[in-house]
């Protein structure tokens, strides 16, 4: 305890917490970023979802169309297959 300097002590300790204080403001403005990016990340996964389901509805009406015309061919070719074979067997007048 012979060389204890109350000053020096003082003046160390000061700076020590002006450092963790110092610490403190930049643990806090991280936090800020991180709560931020979490946000937009978030935003962007809805976005995502969002552009997933319109794509698939595209996707899916090309198809549906499709679908749609070859029934009405097909109804057309039975419906003429069917008139030329009541047709064949004078069934029809």
């Amino acid at each position: 305890m012979e060389n204890y300097n109350k000053e020096l002590c003082e003046e160390r300790h000061i700076r020590i917490e002006d450092r963790l204080t110092k610490h403190g403001q930049q643990i806090d403005s991280l936090e800020k970023c991180v709560i931020k990016l979490t946000e937009m990340i978030e935003r962007h996964d809805n976005e995502c979802k969002d552009s997933d389901k319109r794509l698939s509805a595209i996707e899916t009406k090309p198809m549906a169309t499709i679908g749609k015309v070859c029934g009405y061919a097909a109804t057309a070719i039975f419906g003429a297959l069917s008139g030329w074979i009541l047709k064949y067997f004078e069934l029809i007048g």
